[in-house]
């Protein structure tokens, strides 16, 4: 008989070495976590012969796999994923708002320039009808991930990961076990705002703000050596932090901005401020939990229109990019 995820969980916990021991995996992604895709790929190479057209044999080249990670953000332990772009927070937080979590930085080169500290390994267990299977992947490398919000929604996230090292599953039921802990509450549309940079620091909040896109981009790729088919590290390029909103259309003020970025007496790299863009979740406690991207050096890409038509609602579409962000997390 077919079972269900019921029976399956996912946890994760990063390693002190690419690929080497992880300590504890009990790390939780976060509130509805789903393994949207894995694959695990050993790059079959099929081998011929002259004189005739069917292969002889088959050889294997490089392990490679692929997971993607879907996950709702918590206000409490999501915010872990954000080392797996930046490394271990400063410092040595308690989660307070007197000693937040901080990744990132406004300083220009600040950014992790490599992977170590920052690769992790991820346990995907599944009791199946006749069987026990628990994998674990290591040296997995968040090669991607994304946070978007829409009216009516949740705060959803998508981690797409590259990994190159996994041995042979584990079928001993004892290995079998959840030991991630989610007591976070879920963000939703209706926590988040976002605001972007006057002459000073980010403004007024966007009203009638109706979706947002953040993606943080590494590039990465995976790197190997004579001698084994396993991935032995992992390798950055360039952080590519881009993002898009859709809003109301009630004024010229992105036009004008994007208009600055024209060569001129009014020239304009970017929008001005710091920060320039600040995209906040709350959940309006007392002692509210918080998550906080704060953007630097921000550059409009385009300007787009919808609903110039009768009795139709009329929005602005931007898409963005900027060069650093700083994450600040308060959970206590």
């Amino acid at each position: 008989m077919v079972r269900t995820g019921a029976y399956a969980y996912v946890n994760y916990g990063y390693e002190s070495t690419f690929g080497g021991s992880a300590g504890s995996i009990t790390n939780s992604f976060g509130q509805r976590t789903a393994v949207s895709s894995l694959t695990l790929n050993h790059n079959k190479m099929s081998l011929g012969k002259l004189g005739q057209v069917d292969p002889t044999s088959f050889a294997y080249g490089t392990q490679s796999g692929s997971l993607g990670i879907n996950f709702v953000l918590g206000d409490t332990t999501s915010h872990h994923i954000f080392k797996s772009i930046y490394g271990a927070p400063s410092g040595s937080p308690n989660g307070t708002s007197s000693n937040p979590y901080i990744y990132g930085s406004n300083t220009e080169g600040a950014a992790n320039k490599t992977l170590i500290g920052s690769s992790f390994t991820t346990e995907i267990g599944f009791n199946g009808e006749t069987d026990y299977m628990v994998r674990t992947l290591k040296g997995c490398v968040a090669n991607s991930l994304a946070l978007t919000t829409t009216i009516g929604g949740t705060v959803d996230c998508t981690a797409d990961i590259i990994y190159g090292k996994e041995d042979v599953p584990s079928n001993t039921s004892s290995h079998f076990s959840d030991d991630s802990t989610e007591n976070s509450l879920p963000f939703t549309f209706a926590h988040g705002s976002l605001k972007l940079g006057s002459s000073a620091s980010p403004s007024t909040p966007i009203a009638e703000l109706q979706d947002v896109d953040l993606t943080f981009t590494q590039n990465s790729d995976l790197l190997y050596e004579l001698g084994s088919q396993q991935s032995v590290a992992g390798i950055k390029r360039s952080l590519d932090i881009t993002g898009r909103f859709r809003a109301a259309f009630k004024n010229d003020d992105a036009i004008d901005k994007l208009f600055t970025q024209l060569k001129g007496t009014s020239y304009a790299e970017t929008i001005g401020g710091s920060p320039e863009f600040e995209l906040f979740f709350t959940n309006g406690a007392s002692s509210p939990k918080t998550i906080k991207i704060e953007g630097f050096g921000l550059g409009f890409n385009d300007h787009s229109v919808s609903g110039l038509e009768p009795v139709e609602p009329v929005f602005e579409e931007i898409n963005w990019q900027i060069k650093r962000a700083k994450i600040t997390a308060i959970n206590a």
